[in-house]
């Protein structure tokens, strides 16, 4: 069963044991090693799907660093191809 937690201020956020993946505000995001919640998707399965993408590039370049980068690159790629993305790292928006 999905649980619900939330810190003083913030919005509830149910989360679900697949890849990070929580539901805030109606919408989905992931939210990665590194401190960051990627997102908004429109469905559960897409933010698995891009959680794992990310997961394995990731993997090829190590992890360390460089991660910030990589998930950078990742965010600005979503956004070239017509799908923008609004990450948030530690709660504070990133862009």
């Amino acid at each position: 069963m999905p649980k619900q937690v939330s810190r003083a201020g913030e919005t509830p956020k149910t989360w679900f044991r697949t890849e990070r993946v929580f539901l805030s505000a109606g919408q989905w995001f992931f939210h990665t090693r590194e401190g960051v919640d990627v997102g908004p998707y429109e469905s559960q399965f897409e933010a698995e799907i891009e959680a794992g993408m990310l997961k394995e590039l990731l993997r090829e370049h190590g992890q360390g660093d460089g991660s910030l980068s990589i998930i950078r690159e990742f965010v600005l790629e979503s956004y070239a191809m017509g799908r923008p993305l609004a990450p948030s790292i530690n709660g504070v928006a990133a862009v």
